[in-house]
């Protein structure tokens, strides 16, 4: 499994996993004994880990391939990826709260402000009917994102299932790959990325897409992308993404699409 295909990390995968399945069989059992010990895992041998599973080493080789990954090894180079606070916080910011924790809140809550105006502005106002018109008659809907921009997204599909439009959407690289090189030049993919990295990291999706001839919106920051030169819809969600702010502009980015398609589709107050 390369680096590309690992979609978060892989505490998020297993949550997800233990989270909506049903099952409580062998995999929710590991799952759960890896979450538990998730801080201690980093290191540890295929035997070790199944020592600590309660299992066989075999049983945790077909976990891994359940999780969609080729081996162990893979296994290990997800557990490797490094996810910590510090990937979203500054020191600045985290020696603020610790120094004058109102000033570093207010900071905070001043630059998401910030943000939310510079999403809800006359020029993405201006392209909300586009969109919803485009989302409401197309064949297919996807959306794509990755991190925590899924859960957006998850948002944004349960919304729009309200409203009798479904909307696909898949947490792990392969299904979203698949779900890519299925669209048609009448479907419409919706691209989150706050930062724009999604189409430098997952190029083949990104290709996938573009080689359909669908209709593209990408929500996101960078406006400097070369990718927005393929889209036929740019939402703008807010100027900065320092100390993870961004993500309220991307959820306001995503709320003025259903509010577009619920004022001009939606039965409910009709």
């Amino acid at each position: 499994m390369s680096e590309a295909r690992m979609m978060g990390s892989l505490a998020d995968r297993l949550l997800s996993f233990v989270s909506t399945t049903p099952e409580r069989d062998a995999n929710y059992d590991i799952a759960v004994t890896l979450l538990k010990h998730y801080p201690q895992l980093k290191g540890m041998t295929l035997g070790q880990i199944a020592n600590l599973c309660y299992t066989s080493k075999a049983s945790i080789s077909r976990f891994c391939r359940f999780l969609g990954m080729d081996s162990f090894k893979a296994f290990q180079a997800w557990l490797e990826q490094d996810f910590t606070m510090r990937t979203d916080y500054s020191r600045q910011f985290y020696t603020m709260l610790h120094n004058n924790q109102e000033m570093a809140i207010g900071s905070y809550r001043d630059t998401l402000i910030s943000n939310i105006y510079a999403t809800i502005t006359p020029e993405n106002a201006e392209v909300i009917p586009d969109i919803v018109r485009v989302l409401h008659g197309c064949g297919k809907a996807a959306y794509f994102s990755h991190h925590f921009l899924w859960d957006i997204g998850h948002y944004f599909q349960s919304k729009m299932m309200i409203m009798g439009r479904y909307v696909e959407l898949f947490m792990d690289y392969a299904a979203q790959l698949e779900c890519a090189r299925s669209l048609t030049e009448n479907d419409f993919a919706i691209i989150c990325s706050v930062g724009g990295s999604y189409p430098t990291r997952y190029p083949d999706i990104c290709n996938a897409i573009i080689s359909s001839g669908c209709k593209v919106l990408v929500i996101t920051q960078n406006l400097a992308s070369p990718y927005l030169n393929t889209a036929d819809f740019i939402l703008q969600c807010g100027t900065t993404n320092r100390n993870d702010v961004g993500k309220y502009a991307a959820l306001m980015a995503n709320d003025l699409i259903v509010m577009g398609y619920m004022q001009a589709y939606d039965k409910a107050f009709q």
